[in-house]
């Protein structure tokens, strides 16, 4: 649910786990890989978690993702760096829940003109 970049897949609309209308599997599905990710390419041929771990982070490559105007790209961003701070099983627990209506539905963001939408967290 962590993509190498800092997007939190269970959060993401077309994720297909959350009955997406693209079916994305995320970028760690091995069947079904994103081949125009070269974050993807990257992060996983370097054999990591997440960029946040590179020893380059944050390299031209995935400055260029954060800063390309979308708010849910930036998110990753700061993503990475609380993912740093507090561990990426923390992270993705916190994520769970913040995705997570209190009737137990999933909640997720979508960018429309450059403004994301939320549900409220739990």
């Amino acid at each position: 649910m962590l993509a190498y970049c800092g997007l939190y897949c269970g959060g993401c609309r077309n994720y297909k786990g959350n009955g997406g209308e693209h079916s994305c599997l995320g970028c760690r599905d091995k069947k079904e890989l994103l081949a125009d990710c070269s974050t993807r390419v990257c992060a996983s041929g370097l054999e990591l978690a997440h960029c946040g771990q590179c020893r380059d982070f944050p390299c031209s490559q995935i400055e260029g993702f954060y800063q390309d105007g979308k708010r849910h790209h930036a998110l990753a961003l700061e993503n990475i760096m609380e993912i740093n701070k507090v561990g990426p099983d923390k992270w993705l627990e916190e994520q769970k829940c913040k995705h997570t209506c209190r009737c137990g539905a999933r909640l997720t963001w979508f960018e429309i003109r450059k403004v994301i939408l939320w549900a409220k967290p739990c």
